[in-house]
């Protein structure tokens, strides 16, 4: 009885067929989590370039105003431009501060670009800032 089984279980064993099938079963999940890790990782490294780009387009764009109010409105509007482009965006928002005095040709501007996310394959909500610091260009001279 004993070596029936042996020989059954044997001829199980040396039998290929479904061990494609078996084979696939085992690999998928690996594939797929690699898959889903590639596009959360492309996700999170598109919007944070797209953060850097909106952060860089407000500041350049209101060094180069006359008076605060322009600037803070251009700045807005371009950035807020550029983050729109972003993959799965949530929220966003610009942000301009003087640094170092009023708006005086020669001060500087720090400009900030926020942006809230959903990764593609997971669903998790990330919230990415960049800045960029840049000097005041054009300003009104007031006297």
């Amino acid at each position: 009885m004993k070596q029936r089984w042996r020989h059954i279980i044997t001829a199980f064993i040396r039998d290929e067929k479904g061990s494609q099938m078996l084979e696939f079963i085992l690999v998928f999940p690996l594939v797929w989590l690699l898959i889903v890790f590639s596009f959360d990782q492309f996700s999170i490294l598109y919007n944070k370039q797209k953060a850097l780009a909106a952060a860089y387009e407000a500041g350049r764009i209101a060094a180069v105003q006359p008076n605060y109010g322009l600037a803070v409105y251009h700045a807005r509007e371009r950035g807020e431009a550029e983050l729109r482009d972003g993959v799965g965006v949530a929220a966003q928002a610009i942000q301009i501060q003087i640094k170092g005095g009023g708006w005086k040709k020669g001060n500087h501007i720090l400009s900030e670009a926020t942006i809230s996310f959903y990764l593609l394959a997971s669903g998790k909500k990330v919230e990415l800032t960049e800045s960029y610091y840049m000097m005041i260009e054009n300003a009104e001279d007031k006297k």
